[in-house]
């Protein structure tokens, strides 16, 4: 096993796909992440969280894994309420990478669509943070991004 590297984000398990939010401080990170939780929850289906504000990300046999460390592992932060407790994964295989970022792109091409972490190649979608667009956009966003993943009506 490689060495774990800390990255600044939140870590989740939606069906079978790990996901990494990552994006700056009052992005919206916590709160699409709770978002997409209550919704994968609510339709039936896994729905854990590995860990907020900082996920370990270790390249193991050619793939990603989340870690959650420690001291953050199944907590998030809701502003305005403080630190609540969701059912938790101590790891999981990281699938997608969601980016918060500040400006729209109405159409991508196809090379924003993955990125490279420690070496590995991972999908990837670029979500306009909570400045640009509502909570519902970015959630739509989220649900495609994992349905190019997996086509099936289970996805989201």
């Amino acid at each position: 096993m490689s060495k774990a590297k800390n990255v600044h984000g939140t870590g989740l398990v939606l069906g079978d796909i790990g996901v990494l939010l990552r994006g700056p401080s009052g992005a919206g990170k916590s709160v699409l992440a709770l978002t997409l939780l209550d919704r994968w929850e609510g339709r039936g289906q896994k729905a854990l969280l590995v860990s907020d504000d900082r996920v370990e990300v270790a390249p193991e046999a050619g793939v990603l894994v989340l870690r959650a460390p420690a001291s953050l592992a199944g907590k998030i932060e809701l502003r305005g309420r403080g630190i609540v407790e969701r059912p938790m994964a101590a790891s999981a295989r990281l699938h997608l990478v969601i980016d918060l970022v500040e400006d729209m792109v109405r159409m991508l091409e196809e090379d924003a669509l993955v990125t490279d972490l420690f070496g590995v190649t991972v999908a990837r979608a670029p979500v306009p943070h909570v400045s640009q667009i509502g909570l519902g956009h970015q959630m739509l966003l989220v649900i495609e991004a994992i349905r190019a993943l997996s086509p099936s009506p289970a996805a989201a």
